[in-house]
């Protein structure tokens, strides 16, 4: 018999927010920069995340898991690139979590 496990699931983005950033961002590396419509998928994400009262804190976390799931962010040849654009990446995200 298996026991009951206590531990409270914890709430997560919507598939297709996760799928949006994802796609988003995947093109970021190649490209050097963060894509013009990021703006609007964070803010999307950040008022989804105060609805299912997710804390910043957890956003950045969520948001950090599906940055470095990118086969791009794992195959960078260059990770001063990569690391540049995650700071950019958290730094847009605490402001639209904060801005609405």
């Amino acid at each position: 018999m298996m026991a009951f496990d206590r531990t409270p699931s914890q709430p997560r983005l919507e598939p297709d927010t996760v799928a949006a950033l994802s796609t988003a961002l995947s093109a970021s590396v190649p490209r050097g920069d963060l894509p013009p419509d990021l703006h609007d998928l964070l803010c999307r994400a950040a008022e989804e995340a105060r609805t299912k009262d997710i804390a910043a804190e957890q956003l950045l976390l969520i948001l950090k898991d599906i940055w470095h799931s990118l086969p791009e962010v794992t195959g960078a040849a260059s990770r001063d690139v990569e690391s540049t654009l995650l700071q950019q990446l958290i730094s847009r995200c605490i402001q639209a979590y904060y801005s609405l």
